[in-house]
């Protein structure tokens, strides 16, 4: 890649603060979610994606759909546009919440706010890389746009383990291997070095 490497020093220098953690925790995913707002959005591969004309169960990687939910939390079968947006909303609408993410500084985070919410929240994000990059490999994102989601993606798997925020067994990041394993291969390495 030609781009400077996300590292474990801009991680713990931005999200690692073991002492008030929650807060690191929603730091690290207000940047995740504006990271991958920005590349759905400002290179315009929803508009690309539209107009395939993908209908719901579409536009997803090869073998794989994810679902969205209706207000009875049941599944809903959408195209992979309607899912990336429906999960943006979501995350957005989490992080605004004064309940989860309170403003004050008297107020307490919610003590579940990485298994409930963060974690979560992060598997999702995980999937919209997924579709990012499922037509990334179809060389539909210029260049520069291309080392920009790497960057962003970059930033997502460190802070993902530096927390432990993703499961790397999953189907998705199975599918992800290729992208994940250079991120994941420097942070250990410099995990090794600091040692």
């Amino acid at each position: 890649s030609f781009y400077e490497p996300f590292s474990l020093e801009i991680v713990e220098m931005d999200y690692a603060d073991d002492e008030d953690k929650p807060e690191a925790l929603a730091s690290l995913l207000c940047d995740i979610v504006n990271d991958a707002s920005v590349n759905f959005f400002a290179y315009d591969i929803e508009t690309e994606m539209r107009s395939k004309g993908f209908g719901p169960g579409e536009g997803f990687p090869e073998g794989m759909i994810y679902y969205a939910w209706d207000l009875r939390n049941a599944k809903v079968e959408v195209s992979a546009v309607d899912y990336i947006l429906f999960i943006l909303d979501w995350a957005e609408d989490m992080v605004e919440d004064e309940q989860i993410f309170p403003l004050s500084f008297e107020d307490k985070f919610v003590p579940e706010l990485e298994r409930d919410v963060i974690k979560p929240m992060f598997e999702r994000i995980l999937h919209i890389y997924a579709i990012l990059f499922h037509h990334n490999t179809e060389n539909r994102i210029r260049c520069s746009e291309r080392f920009s989601m790497e960057e962003s993606f970059d930033r997502f798997i460190y802070g993902s383990l530096y927390w432990g925020l993703l499961d790397f067994n999953s189907e998705t990041a199975k599918y992800l291997q290729e992208q994940i394993d250079f991120p994941r291969e420097t942070y250990v390495r410099e995990l090794n070095n600091k040692k």
